[in-house]
């Protein structure tokens, strides 16, 4: 992996990532659910991915001819898909986290299948600013949240257990629009091999977003 990346290699990762994110991601809600460490209960947490939520992935500042930082994620993520994005607008972080996000960036696309621990956030890395995350030994993604759901906020080739002392099993991942077109979770996007649905304890709450046939067998 090399050391430094140039700009035109960093806008090259981004606009590939931003159209991943675009194409597979963005405007969908993912809930997580899982059996918890501690208590042995199943819980739940919701996910949502906007378009605005993409340019926290990057570690990168979106800027203006002046060098002044634009607050518009969105018109970044529009930029980045539409290959408008140019170097003068993009601004690396100076403490370093720019070149970490851009080593996993591009498997941001593919972290439904990565999933398979998710914990909350100890506070470990005064740098990173997260609530929860989910992954594997190798590589999380960590979320903030905000009212209802957890925003997408940081991607990081790192053991996710180094950053939660409560590593919990992910059992489900299931999907919906995030248009409201969707009232409930039916498409299930990750199982753990050996979990039979049908026969998962679930909390009325949880039983009220998703739905599969959890009454066969």
């Amino acid at each position: 992996m090399a050391s430094t990346y140039t700009r035109k290699e960093i806008l090259r990762i981004v606009i590939t990532a931003a159209k991943d994110y675009d194409e597979k991601l963005k405007g969908n809600n993912y809930i997580f659910i899982y059996l918890d460490k501690y208590t042995k209960e199943i819980c739940f947490f919701e996910t949502l991915f906007l378009a605005r939520h993409f340019q926290h992935l990057t570690g990168l500042d979106y800027i203006d001819s002046k060098g002044n930082i634009r607050r518009n994620s969105v018109d970044f993520y529009n930029k980045c898909i539409s290959n408008q994005i140019a170097e003068k607008e993009i601004c690396l972080r100076k403490d370093g986290t720019t070149k970490l996000k851009m080593e996993a960036l591009p498997r941001l696309v593919n972290f439904l299948y990565l999933s398979k621990i998710t914990v909350t956030y100890n506070g470990i890395r005064p740098k990173l600013t997260v609530d929860r995350l989910v992954g594997n030994v190798n590589y999380c993604l960590g979320f903030t949240k905000e009212k209802r759901y957890f925003m997408p906020s940081s991607c990081l080739l790192e053991d996710i257990r180094n950053l939660g002392n409560d590593s919990s099993q992910i059992l489900v991942i299931m999907s919906k629009k995030a248009d409201g077109s969707e009232k409930v979770y039916k498409d299930i996007r990750y199982a753990a091999k050996g979990v039979e649905l049908n026969k998962l304890a679930f909390s009325d709450d949880l039983k009220k977003l998703i739905f599969f046939n959890q009454n066969k067998g």
